[in-house]
């Protein structure tokens, strides 16, 4: 049995005529833990999805090279997308369900497939909520389902793709473990990452990729800390002090959100109980917790996506607690973890339009609240693009814009800096 869990060598990667990666030679061993660093657009997720196998099979993608497994497997390699809504079956009701697919798609006895989930649940940190419903998931409790789902497959080889996009920091730290016992059990891991911090304690070499191509390869804890840093759009493991904090606004400024015992859950389960808060007009607000503790629930219920089962919630002086969905984006816009979740228009244009339309607004008030939206994210000169065929960071653009054209006075922001490069998260704290 071979040591090389992988084996890859590709000239170039097209879909249609856009060149994605070029001269990309990369070997995994047992017990080795590769990293891929690069900025948004760099190739990475095209490199993962070819590691695994996946990439002729998932898009429509014409590869010039060759990409073996030499240690075999059935299947050789398991794959963690970076979007953990996408690796839903939905073929099982509940979590464990849900990562039995695999193991029972290899038509494996019963034990061995109640041991398979269990240790994969187990490694996930996913055990405690393996009898709920995957959709009632926050999105960092979902991505360690998609990770025990790749673990039950039991690959030699295990692709992660940004990981820790969904994950709290104590979580991605656990994750780290994880991912060094996934290596010392005999597994290769090929970890694409934008936590550039994880990279530099779990990888043994990191790839570092820029515009479809290699810039460099080697240790982490060199090519990851240079100042400045090998690639700007990358950033570096060293804090920027470019960012300058907001100036603290005084606690005494009258609140232009307020939520008053707010109470909130699914089902039988009660995620909120007797919140309150209050934000004043011209402040950022965070909202923090572990995975599961609420955060998103929420938004959703300001919004109100979660029906609220007590408490109340004004904004600029007006309730809001009787008014359906559509008639709240008038005073809250929200963008979800996922904005490729919020975006179904035909154009950017179109996408930007429907929050305006759907409040009434006169053509010209319309018009004039995308274009300015548009103009804040940097979109307008992709106004009849298609919102599919746009980056993840500009479709993350685009969803604060879509948000934002209403001119609603609170926004609200979920996670909006998962899966960014240092260019995306220092645009989106601007």
């Amino acid at each position: 049995m071979s040591d090389l869990v992988l084996d890859l060598a590709l000239a170039r990667v097209r879909y249609g005529e856009q060149l994605a990666l070029r001269d990309i030679r990369l070997q995994v061993a047992r017990g080795e833990i590769v990293g891929v660093a690069g900025h948004v657009g760099a190739g990475k997720s095209t490199l993962a999805l070819a590691a695994a196998g996946l990439l002729a099979r998932a898009t429509r993608a014409t590869i010039d090279g060759a990409i073996r497994h030499p240690a075999g497997g059935a299947p050789p390699a398991s794959f963690v997308f970076a979007n953990p809504w996408t690796q839903l079956t939905e073929l099982g009701g509940t979590v464990e369900e849900e990562v039995a697919v695999g193991p029972e798609n290899q038509a494996l006895a019963p034990a061995a497939i109640r041991a398979r989930v269990d240790a994969a649940l187990a490694a996930a940190e996913a055990a405690r909520f393996a009898a709920r419903k995957p959709r009632e998931l926050s999105g960092g409790e979902l991505q360690r389902v998609a990770l025990a789902s790749a673990l039950a497959l039991d690959a030699p080889l295990i692709v992660l793709d940004e990981p820790t996009a969904q994950l709290d920091p104590e979580a991605a730290v656990r994750l780290g473990r994880a991912i060094r016992a996934l290596a010392a059990g005999g597994r290769g891991v090929l970890l694409v990452e934008q936590d550039l911090r994880l990279l530099q304690a779990v990888a043994s070499r990191v790839l570092v990729l820029a515009d479809g191509g290699v810039l460099a390869e080697g240790d982490p804890r060199d090519l990851l800390a240079r100042r400045p840093p090998l690639d700007p759009r990358l950033g570096s493991v060293e804090p920027s002090r470019e960012m300058v904090p907001m100036v603290a606004r005084s606690r005494n400024a009258p609140g232009l959100l307020e939520v008053r015992a707010l109470a909130a859950g699914y089902g039988a389960r009660e995620v909120l109980t007797g919140v309150s808060l209050t934000v004043a007009r011209g402040a950022v607000a965070a909202w923090m917790g572990e995975n599961g503790a609420g955060k998103s629930t929420l938004a959703r219920a300001i919004m109100g996506l979660v029906p609220a089962r007590g408490g109340s919630i004004f904004v600029d002086g007006a309730s809001i607690d009787a008014l359906p969905v559509e008639r709240r984006a008038r005073y809250v816009g929200l963008v979800f973890q996922d904005p490729a979740a919020q975006l179904f228009g035909r154009t950017v244009r179109e996408e930007v339009l429907f929050g305006p339309r759907v409040l009434g607004f006169a053509r010209a008030d319309a018009l004039a609240g995308a274009q300015e939206a548009l103009d804040a994210v940097g979109l307008a000169g992709e106004a009849e693009t298609n919102p599919a065929d746009l980056t993840p960071q500009a479709q993350r653009r685009l969803a604060i814009a879509a948000a934002m054209a209403s001119r609603p006075p609170f926004l609200i922001l979920d996670e909006p800096t998962a899966g960014q490069d240092a260019a995306g998260r220092e645009w989106i704290a601007r």
